[in-house]
């Protein structure tokens, strides 16, 4: 197993979880888990970097100011059976990993440019108050393209519920479990995401069998064929063209190519038209309204370039519209 250790101090406030918050789908999630220890609560990420599978662990002393260093490991196993042929070293991988952990705690997610504009000052008081509550708040990007995409491609018109255990289902028979790293504090059930090619391996049965529909399961298929030349495209081009490519893949629209971009690159303006519940969120807090995507886009509009981070302050504030309605019944695509 090769381990490296590092300290990042931070050049701003940020609050891990907070800004990890994105991160996390579910409390038993098999790709980043937060554990409360006595000395705090430690990150759990995997990773799979240069085809290589990573486990990464964050943490910091407990600091009120927001300001402490973190300190992240960083496992690798030695042997990496389902790497890609002609992949890197599990060496080079923690390299490129390493360099690029940053972005997960948010180093390059910039506020002052909207704290300081004249549309923050039109910003409803309580999300002003929100930000001044919450500091440390960052919007992380943590790359992993294809990894964000099939997620939220999983996630595309269900529940969070469905979604994961859709997920999980396919992570238990197609992904790789973390190596154990000796760590007192790593939880249980961690696990490497699987190469993209192999989701386009999967057969219709086994996508069935997770609960995806038919149109979910093409289209991971779908970008499965077509990942590495995404990634490919991504590292050379800008992020407005990334989304274009993205948007000319069937199935792959506007709420997922958001969902994507929210945490592979932290885009401060990224927003999820076509979410089930956020514009009814973001209306009523605005104007105490339950309006639609157009609402919300409209009301949104004065603070273009920002309009992610004004999301993400809703949600660190739990602000919105009290729930009334009964809550989105599941339905299980395997019965059908």
């Amino acid at each position: 197993m090769l381990r490296v250790s590092l300290t990042f101090e931070p050049t701003h406030r940020v609050h891990l979880g907070q800004s990890f918050a994105a991160l996390a789908r579910g409390t038993y999630d098999p790709l980043f888990r937060s554990v409360p220890t006595p000395s705090g609560r430690i990150f759990w990420a995997t990773a799979r970097e240069q085809g290589v599978g990573i486990v990464a662990r964050f943490a910091r002393a407990p600091d009120p100011d927001l300001r402490a260093p973190i300190k992240v490991t960083l496992w690798a196993a030695r042997q990496q059976p389902d790497a890609p042929a002609g992949s890197p070293s599990p060496t080079s991988a923690l390299e490129a990993f390493a360099a690029r952990l940053p972005g997960w705690v948010g180093e390059y997610d910039h506020w002052s440019p909207f704290t300081t504009s004249v549309a923050w000052g039109q910003l409803p008081a309580r999300l002003r108050r929100a930000r001044a509550e919450a500091p440390g708040l960052r919007l992380p990007s943590i790359g992993l393209l294809s990894q964000n995409l099939f997620l939220a491609i999983t996630e595309q018109r269900v529940t969070g519920l469905e979604a994961m255990g859709g997920m999980r289902s396919l992570l238990r028979q197609y992904g790789t479990p973390a190596p154990a790293t000796g760590a007192p504090d790593q939880p249980s059930g961690l696990t490497i995401f699987p190469p993209p090619r192999l989701f386009a391996e999967i057969p219709d049965w086994a996508y069935h069998r997770a609960g995806y529909d038919r149109s979910r399961a093409t289209t991971m298929v779908t970008y499965a064929r077509r990942a590495d030349s995404c990634e490919r495209f991504a590292a050379v081009h800008s992020v407005g063209e990334l989304a274009l490519a993205l948007n000319s893949i069937p199935g792959i629209g506007p709420w997922t190519i958001a969902e994507t971009l929210q945490r592979y690159c932290g885009h401060p303006d990224a927003i999820s038209v076509g979410d089930f519940h956020l514009a009814r969120q973001v209306t009523y807090v605005f104007d105490g309204t339950s309006g639609d995507d157009a609402r919300m886009v409209k009301l949104l509009t004065p603070y273009s370039g920002h309009r992610q981070r004004v999301i993400a302050l809703i949600k660190a504030a739990r602000l919105g519209e009290p729930r009334r309605a009964p809550r989105y019944a599941p339905h299980d695509i395997r019965t059908m």
